[in-house]
């Protein structure tokens, strides 16, 4: 017998798309089958299709279709003795799995990892052929971009007979101290021989470089076909602990050894950090009080569609921490396992979420059967990463406060509590999905129709009601609110949702100690609910290639400690289209982040600061406009009103009489150049990497040169497969506007 095993699946599949008779049996004919790597979009690959029905969910990308995966790979006899799993990390939708013509079983739900037992089937030192059927014949599952296909990654995993279960442990730090913290570890073990074995088990708790810091050992009898739980504790003297700040990681690696052989080697990365929700205080982390500085983000990667893709998805996140940015909230599904690593070791705090809706949508045909399976398969497997600190069970799910889904949302939080203990658990209500007689009602009225929602989770979780928090903890003094999606501006006011008040809700976060924290709607652009010409969602914080917006500093002078100044300047002239009272309200204020302004010369602007600083001095071509102090502008905006003068604009923040930052805008000449700045200069040949590309429209001088439209055409002379990701990234770029480089295309 060997130790564990785990080999990346990705390479060497054959894909079609349609629906073939056959095509689940070994013998099938797959040949003339185009070869991918996996993850793989079929949807992305496609032409856009403004008359598409529901179009805008998608992006106007076509979907409904079915695909068809197949791998063919070869196991050695000599390991015949093994136990052979495939590990799915998230098809997207309605799979069905066959090995060597034997069905292994289906998965409607897109989101959640699963895996299948090969064994049985296996032809060892034969070929062996996988094969996947993707239904996405049915009406849009979601109202946003899902994408089609195997978007993430996939696993081979081999082990002994005698082995740790599938998602089979649970770490907890149940008490930490300065000098200690007890690592309470279960472990599920399974035994698929016949016969009974004695085992030893050993979990050693490691840190980053490797160095062993507690052991905890266990003998333990395995019945044949038995699966039992073993519970261990360890000891680590003088903990670091894990916060956005400083995201500390240890290593729990558990061993199974049989007959003094290691038989199975399992390895659970954890971090030891302390959560508690004080009803009067709030939210604290390792005994520091802490507000969310959050985002809600989906999951797709803009032009590169929704196959995953870790290089991709770092740089967005480096960008949210570039911004202050502390928490993410996965809307509205779990996400690839791979971003929550990258939460747990860039520090993010995130609020994991299991549905959209419950029975108004797609899912409505599934609850019953799968709801439960779903919801474990997010718990088990995500439940060890330090960075999630809530759960959250739905969003803005239908009949709200209605006996059948008060119900059916105790059941769901109720079980995530059986599951997990540790952690809070939330669902985001919002107000139009409340009953129609309190929509405009009585805010008393809506008040009691929350209290009972309320008192059916641990967090109460609120999109877009800033202006009722006050009366909803007037009438319960012991609820912790949090803004699971808030807008990016403005707030409401009154009984209004949409109240433009221009009092951005992260002072509503500010003001009051049981608000834990914000979540912007949205963190970064995504594909989908949409209307065309606009092919995603086009009001959040950064765009769909990664670029920051001008209201993105906004945030940054509320969350940020680094000192920063930013300006902008107001467009005053935009026009709002696609239903102006709901897209002025996302889209406001509307902004220019350059200082090319042909026509406004003679005339007056309006200008911004955005800064966290005490003060800022403005200069137009080394003149001084004038000092001006933060404090006087409570909305935290410093506002400017002076006649355009091409040349040199700069702010300069300072603290306490000390010149701490500055941000300067020049105004550009005509454009002369095209500029291109990759984000590495060398490639691995043997990786599955990308490289981003800015393109940049420059002047002489290499200013960004705005206030033209360039078309800009790319292309690839090889037509390789693997390329997908080059072509469906210069597929969505081929129209960029040079009044902001690559912030915005058209396609996207």
């Amino acid at each position: 017998m060997t130790s564990r095993t785990i080999l990346p699946f990705n390479t060497d599949w054959r894909f079609t798309e349609g629906n073939y008779a056959g095509a689940d049996k070994k013998d099938y004919d797959d040949s003339k089958w185009r070869q991918l790597n996996v993850p793989h979009d079929w949807s992305i690959e496609k032409p856009f299709d403004p008359y598409m029905e529901f179009g805008g969910n998608h992006a106007y990308l076509p979907r409904w279709t079915v695909g068809w995966y197949r791998k063919h790979f070869r196991l050695a006899a000599n390991e015949a003795g093994q136990r052979v799993y495939i590990q799915f990390e998230g098809i997207h939708n309605n799979s069905e799995v066959w090995i060597n013509g034997h069905f292994l079983g289906n998965r409607p739900y897109g989101y959640v990892s699963f895996q299948y037992d090969l064994t049985p089937y296996i032809l060892w030192d034969e070929e062996n052929v996988i094969s996947v059927k993707v239904d996405n014949t049915p009406m849009p599952p979601d109202r946003w971009y899902s994408g089609s296909g195997i978007y993430r990654n996939v696993w081979l995993i081999s082990t002994s007979q005698v082995h740790v279960a599938g998602w089979g442990t649970y770490i907890t730090t149940p008490e930490i101290t300065a000098d200690k913290a007890r690592i309470n570890a279960e472990i599920q073990m399974q035994n698929h021989d016949d016969q009974q074995v004695e085992c030893t088990v050993v979990t050693k708790i490691l840190d980053v470089a490797g160095t062993l810091l507690g052991k905890a050992e266990t003998r333990q009898f395995l019945a044949g076909q038995e699966t039992l739980k073993v519970v261990q504790e360890a000891e680590v003297h003088n903990p670091e602990l894990w916060s956005p700040k400083s995201p500390a990681m240890y290593e729990a690696r558990t061993m199974i050894y049989c007959e003094g052989v290691e038989v199975d080697r399992y390895t659970t990365p954890f971090g030891i950090r302390e959560i508690k929700f004080d009803a009067q205080e709030g939210f604290f982390l390792n005994g520091i009080n802490l507000k969310l500085k959050g985002v809600c983000i989906h999951h797709d990667l803009g032009c590169l569609g929704a196959a995953y893709h870790d290089t991709a998805m770092r740089r967005r996140l480096e960008t949210l921490k570039e911004m202050g940015c502390n928490a993410i909230r996965f809307a509205h599904n779990p996400m690839a396992p791979e971003l929550l690593d990258l939460c747990d070791r860039m520090g993010f705090l995130v609020v994991d979420e299991a549905f959209d809706k419950w029975k108004s949508s797609y899912y409505e045909h599934l609850f019953e059967e799968w709801w439960q399976q779903d919801l474990e398969a997010m718990l088990l497997r995500d439940r060890n990463h330090p960075s999630i600190i809530m759960w959250s069970v739905g969003n803005e799910v239908e009949n709200q406060g209605q006996a059948a889904m008060l119900d059916m949302l105790q059941m769901l939080v109720a079980h995530c509590h059986k599951v997990d203990p540790t952690r809070p658990v939330t669902c985001a209500l919002e107000p139009h999905n409340t009953p129609l007689s309190l929509r405009d009602g009585s805010i008393e009225g809506k008040v009691q129709h929350t209290k009972g929602l309320a008192e059916r989770m641990d967090i109460l979780g609120l999109n877009y009601q800033e202006q009722w928090y006050e009366h909803y903890r007037e009438s319960m003094p012991d609820t912790l609110i949090l803004g699971t999606e808030t807008f990016p501006f403005y707030r409401g006011k009154d009984n209004r949702v949409k109240g433009y008040l221009p009092l951005n809700p992260w002072f509503d976060v500010l003001k009051h100690k049981y608000v834990i924290g914000q979540f912007v709607w949205a963190g970064i652009d995504y594909l989908g609910e949409a209307s065309y010409p606009l092919k995603g969602w086009p009001s959040g914080l950064i765009d769909t290639c990664g670029f920051r917006k001008s209201i993105s500093y906004l945030q940054q002078s509320f969350w940020s400690e680094e000192p920063m100044v930013h300006m902008a300047v107001f467009n005053d002239t935009v026009k709002q289209e696609h239903n102006p009272q709901w897209t002025m309200h996302w889209k406001s204020p509307a902004l220019k982040d350059h200082w090319t302004l042909p026509d406004c010369t003679g005339k007056m602007v309006r200008l911004v600061t955005f800064t966290n600083c005490e003060r800022v001095e403005l200069f137009v071509n080394d003149e001084s406009y004038g000092i001006r102090e933060l404090k006087n502008y409570p909305d935290q905006m410093i506002m400017w009103h002076l006649p355009y003068a091409p040349g040199k604009l700069c702010a300069v923040g300072s603290n306490g009489g000390r010149q701490v930052c500055e941000h300067e805008l020049i105004t550009a000449g005509e454009p002369s150049q095209i500029v291109l700045e990759p984000d590495k200069s060398v490639m691995p040949a043997d990786n599955y990497e990308i490289a981003h590309i800015e393109v940049t429209v420059a002047d002489r001088e290499g200013v960004l040169a705005p206030q033209r439209e360039y078309e800009l055409l790319f292309d690839s002379a090889e037509k390789d497969a693997s390329l997908a990701w080059t072509t469906g990234l210069l597929r969505a770029m081929n129209r960029i506007k040079g009044t902001k480089g690559l912030h915005e295309t058209e396609n996207v």
